[in-house]
């Protein structure tokens, strides 16, 4: 019984901590999320809804978090530690956490593929993602079948399984997208600065939550009697989101940047002519507007000691196309840095200066 309190006062104490260090980076994905709205309304519906979803798992851990420590603190189930099992609370945070993570995951497995275009690379994250989630899924239900807590040293195997495989997992991830920009140095000393800018973001966003993850897989395997390895845990899952946002959240800042080193900045775009079809007897197959445009950049030499006007500025014309539809415009861009599809730059209609040629 001395021991099973002296691991009760450990774990208490060390979920407290985490209680509250996982609702402060909750408030942070909360931020995050609101300026991800604000400054990103045009967004892809897929995207938008990963963010909401991840948001809703985060907000419903901290919640299950919050009553687990109110049975055990208010409701005093911890008298009888260690003769009964864990409350539902306690278990469904483990599927909310696996669900989180393995979203997350993919979301940069996804961002890599397009990058590479390499189906071996697509199939071993793919399998590392979904081979995790199966061992969260499974200790989940091992959870849910424990008859009491003294009878949870049994699972180590697979706390160790599922911790070991989550840090494997981020360090293939963050390893794979390092290698990539590395591959994409143009020699370009504006471009390579940024794409060091890049490489540093992915390895410090990165390495917060492998730290986390082997902290954890360390303390499961150091101190399987201990709730060490759930601080780490709970806290490296939150951290996954804080990522997932703040990579998200630094497009515009990474575009400004661009501009600031010397790269264009959203071209001037004048219609010059609109294609048209011949009818057909066909049923006709639905495709996007195309608008063959000459983009006009202008000269941006000019110091601020000059009295050269833009108006004055000579300007170079290339032929460009821009795919419109009801919403937004799509324009081939000098480099991407959101990893979007195919290095297609998305654009909202209001960022364009399109004027319709006399013959329109």
């Amino acid at each position: 019984m001395d021991d099973l309190v002296g691991i009760l006062d450990l774990t208490v104490g060390t979920i407290l901590v985490g209680l509250a260090v996982t609702g402060c980076l909750l408030g942070v994905t909360t931020a995050q999320t609101a300026w991800y709205f604000a400054n990103y309304p045009h967004d892809r519906r897929l995207l938008k809804t990963l963010v909401v979803a991840v948001w809703i798992l985060d907000a419903t851990h901290l919640g299950l978090y919050g009553a687990t420590m109110y049975i055990y603190l208010v409701d005093k189930r911890s008298q009888n530690f260690g003769a009964e099992p864990l409350p539902w609370t306690a278990n469904v945070q483990l599927l909310c956490n696996a669900c989180a993570i393995a979203l997350i995951q993919s979301f940069y497995a996804s961002r890599i593929w397009t990058l590479s275009k390499r189906k071996l690379l697509l199939g071993v994250m793919g399998t590392f993602i979904a081979v995790t989630w199966v061992f969260s899924v499974v200790l989940f239900i091992k959870t849910i079948l424990t008859q009491s807590v003294a009878e949870y040293v049994i699972l180590v195997p697979y706390d160790i399984g599922m911790s070991a495989l989550a840090a494997s997992t981020d360090v293939l991830l963050c390893g794979a997208l390092v290698i990539l920009l590395l591959t994409s140095r143009t020699g370009t000393q504006g471009a390579d600065r940024l794409i060091n800018k890049l490489m540093l973001y992915t390895v410090n966003t990165g390495v917060l939550t492998s730290v986390f993850g082997i902290l954890a897989l360390m303390m499961v395997a150091l101190m399987p009697y201990s709730s060490l390895f759930v601080l780490f845990y709970y806290i490296g899952c939150r951290l996954y989101s804080v990522s997932l946002l703040s990579t998200l959240n630094a497009r515009l800042g990474l575009r400004i940047e661009a501009e600031r080193m010397g790269a264009r900045s959203l071209p001037e775009i004048e219609i010059t002519r609109v294609p048209t079809h011949k009818p057909s007897m066909q049923a006709p197959t639905p495709r996007r507007p195309e608008i063959v445009v000459s983009v006009h950049h202008l000269n941006a030499t000019a110091t601020s000691s000059s009295t050269t006007t833009a108006d004055d500025s000579p300007t170079v014309a290339t032929p460009q196309a821009v795919f419109c539809d009801d919403s937004r415009c799509y324009g081939v861009s000098d480099m991407e840095f959101s990893f979007g599809y195919d290095m297609i730059e998305t654009v909202s209609c209001n960022d364009l200066d399109i004027r319709n040629a006399p013959e329109l």
